[in-house]
């Protein structure tokens, strides 16, 4: 078998960016086999739905860059439709050269693209939404709803548990603190880093680094599509795949989420989510009741007292969506047999179960320092008067 074209080096480099060391013929035979493993892992994931690349009649590669994937479907092009986009167009422009089995588009940077309702059975990428902040995501979700059929497939990867923790290992090995990227993506379930390689680069503005929770992907995304299938891990061993479906008693087409304000604690602007409400409610009735009302004469009465401990000691914990006991286990229940999750998935959710649990053991030793620190404060107020 011939093998496929090879594009030129500047255009391999945005798409399979090579370490420092590396040659140019190390980036090149990157760029081939790690083009082959992903159509490997399509087929993989499209198995946990029953489903393999031929059974589509029209197929779209959403962010084909200069066909690292594409170059690879030349043998569907018989019996399947086969179509590439992306936003880069002399990338589109070597495709549309180099491999005529396919039709290529360039995409605007944001919706819509040239596509028709309801034209694709398959939309399929690799690591784009990887790199673009809530708000490109969710108009992006409504435009591949929109070219997706009713029952047809999509697949895209995101940055998962496995590509964060090799982050925070890195960021470690600088001499960086890590924790508060943790904090931010356990609470919102999305994290879009924008002081990262990219900046500066020959990449858009908007083009940065983002890290989902399979908690956000499930509740957010599901907004959009069904989700199939969580894959960890699944694309090209680091990224996690999620297997989206239109379904077929289409609703009316949702309107894409606005990026949500963070919360603040007791009495602040916007209302607390039911997991976060149970949490802090137990914590403010605990505190109220054994902690604040020794204490109410030197700083107020004990409510006000509970909410002002609370601001200070919740603070890394106040957008925590998720009760941690019963609701906990029963969403977890209910969402398992809802989406009909394959054992990977229930993985990924018993971990997030678990940090849950880990978050609320800090939170109760913090309360016992938190009256520990008061014990102190009123001995010396004691030993003073």
């Amino acid at each position: 078998m011939t093998p496929p074209p090879l594009p030129p080096d500047e255009l391999i480099d945005r798409v399979t960016p090579g370490v420092a060391e590396a040659t140019a013929e190390t980036n090149r035979a990157d760029f081939r086999t790690s083009g082959r493993q992903s159509v490997q892992d399509l087929e993989h994931a499209l198995a946990a739905i029953d489903r393999r690349l031929d059974s589509y009649g029209r197929i779209l590669e959403f962010g084909c860059g200069c066909g690292r994937i594409m170059v690879w479907l030349e043998p569907l092009a018989a019996r399947c439709s086969l179509h590439g986009t992306d936003i880069d167009e002399a990338a589109i422009q070597w495709c549309r050269k180099n491999l005529p089995f396919a039709e290529f588009g360039v995409n605007p940077h944001e919706p819509p693209m040239q596509y028709g309702d309801a034209m694709f059975d398959l939309v399929y990428n690799h690591s784009v939404l990887t790199h673009l902040d809530e708000r490109h995501q969710d108009v992006w979700m409504a435009e591949l709803r929109r070219i997706t059929k009713p029952g047809g497939t999509v697949l895209l990867t995101v940055h998962g548990e496995q590509v964060f923790e090799d982050n925070e290992i890195a960021m470690a090995g600088a001499g960086e603190d890590p924790r508060r990227w943790r904090e931010q993506l356990e609470s919102d379930g999305i994290l879009f880093v924008e002081q990262d390689s990219y900046t500066g680069s020959a990449h858009p503005d908007f083009y940065h680094t983002t890290f989902h929770a399979p908690w956000y992907v499930f509740e957010h995304w599901g907004r959009f599509f069904s989700i199939r299938a969580y894959l960890p891990r699944a694309a090209l061993s680091f990224q996690d795949i999620v297997v989206l479906e239109r379904p077929d008693d289409d609703p009316p087409r949702p309107r894409p989420v606005a990026a949500r304000p963070a919360k603040e604690a007791f009495g602040g602007p916007g209302p607390a989510a039911d997991g976060e409400t149970n949490l802090m409610a137990r914590v403010e009735a605990e505190l109220t009741r054994e902690i604040a009302p020794r204490y109410a004469s030197r700083f107020g009465r004990p409510g006000e007292l509970a909410r002002r401990v609370l601001l200070r000691l919740m603070r890394p914990y106040i957008l925590i969506e998720r009760d941690l006991d019963r609701e906990l286990a029963g969403a977890i229940a209910d969402t398992r047999r809802q989406l009909r999750m394959p054992p990977l998935v229930k993985d990924v959710l018993d971990r997030h179960s678990e940090r849950m649990k880990r978050l609320e053991g800090d939170l109760r030793v913090e309360l016992v320092r938190l009256a520990d620190r008061l014990d102190r404060v009123e001995r010396r107020g004691s030993n003073d008067g």
